[in-house]
């Protein structure tokens, strides 16, 4: 009897080892099967800082930001990138009070342009606007032939230290000369999400016009 009462424990010892390896497998592979299927948060592009991007063809535009103090004037705060090989005008139409109003930035092939992103930076003025703070104003990009695209761009103001310099300047020429930049190694194949509008489609220029809004 006592010897059946042994084998009976160690039957009873065995199943349970048994029944807990399982369990641990399928935990281990339950776990595995959650990363093959979450999407990984790194590798998902986004806008870093406060501002929006787009692309428009060769063109990249990153971490556009509008900045006021008034509501009525705004520095569009932006880098401007080229990847292609010739040089180009890119045009950010934006609207005023009295209609649509368009300024150019022209960006060398392989190279890149900033406006207002440090203080003594150039800056694209957008002049007669009526826009609060937190709201956000529609900026189309486009160049050449290629379809534009809208960028809702934020509207924001001095109030966080690293804007506080970079806000509308009078001494900032509204027709900005060319002084592009070589592009680094690291921008040569740009890529970037697109601000996108309420219905949560991206904005498209309904024509290449760089002077009809969509």
């Amino acid at each position: 009897m006592r010897d059946g009462s042994v084998l009976n424990l160690r039957s009873a010892l065995g199943r349970r080892t048994v029944a807990a390896t399982a369990v641990a497998v399928g935990v281990v592979l339950a776990a595995a099967g959650c990363n093959f299927i979450s999407p990984q948060a790194t590798l998902k592009q986004y806008d870093a800082s406060d501002g929006t991007s787009v692309n428009v063809g060769d063109i990249a535009v990153r971490n556009a930001i509008a900045l006021t103090e008034d509501g009525t004037e705004a520095s569009l705060s932006m880098v401007v990138l080229n990847t292609g090989d010739d040089a180009v005008d890119v045009s950010f139409q934006y609207p005023t009070e009295a209609g649509q109003q368009t300024e150019t930035v022209t960006v060398d092939g392989d190279s890149q342009v900033r406006r207002g992103t440090t203080e003594g930076d150039d800056q694209l003025l957008m002049t007669g606007l009526d826009v609060t703070v937190g709201s956000l104003i529609p900026v189309y990009v486009q160049y050449g032939t290629e379809t534009g695209k809208t960028l809702q761009v934020p509207v924001l103001n001095g109030d966080l230290p690293e804007y506080a310099t970079l806000l509308p300047s009078p001494a900032t020429s509204d027709e900005p000369g060319t002084d592009s930049t070589p592009l680094p190694e690291s921008s040569a194949n740009p890529e970037g999400n697109d601000r996108q509008s309420d219905d949560g489609a991206t904005q498209e220029g309904a024509t290449p016009s760089a002077t009809t809004a969509p």
